[in-house]
């Protein structure tokens, strides 16, 4: 049985799955990923520059909140059940496999690109959205304190601290491959 963890915001939670677990000076740490599919609904934009091209952009939080009644819809058509979560959007059931024409690469806010699978496309109030699936698994750094519930790292969390957290973790999979 795999061990898992909840973490929650507000009134919502997000069930995870811990990879791993260790200490970095003296603090608890976890690397874990959601145990259900994470989602992004993005919305097509038309490019000011070049009206022929369209653009993928994240919708405001309102239009957001008012298109996803017609994305669980959708969803549902799929037998996938959206699903509130915190910190991201998931959905329960089994992803369609992926068809090379439903793969496409985005572009996060750092400039970093990640492969999403497009699940699905629908219109709400003249605006034409996507619904999509990351292909990769969603990594999250976790602090498991001595005394209250598990949580994400902060988004203040300083870069250096972010990259002792890698370096150790390639060290710790390191060691583990030398041991097979």
């Amino acid at each position: 049985m795999k061990k898992t963890l909840v973490l929650y915001d507000q009134d919502r939670s997000l069930e995870c799955e811990i990879l791993k677990q260790f200490t970095l000076d003296g603090t608890n740490y976890a690397l874990v990923v959601p145990v259900l599919h994470p989602i992004q609904v993005l919305c097509w934009e038309t490019d000011e520059e070049d009206e022929e091209r369209d653009a993928l952009v994240d919708p405001e939080p309102d239009e957001l909140e008012a298109a996803l009644p017609v994305a669980q819809s959708v969803l549902e058509e799929l037998n996938l059940k959206l699903v509130y979560s915190a910190y991201v959007l998931t959905v329960q059931g089994e992803l369609p496999e992926p068809n090379e024409e439903d793969i496409l690469e985005i572009t996060n806010d750092d400039d970093e690109a990640e492969e999403y699978q497009l699940l699905a496309t629908f219109f709400h109030d003249d605006l034409q959205y996507g619904v999509f699936a990351l292909l990769d698994p969603l990594l999250l750094f976790v602090v498991l304190p001595d005394c209250g519930d598990p949580h994400l790292l902060s988004p203040d969390t300083p870069p250096a601290l972010l990259n002792r957290l890698q370096e150790e973790l390639v060290d710790q999979l390191a060691e583990l491959a030398d041991q097979e």
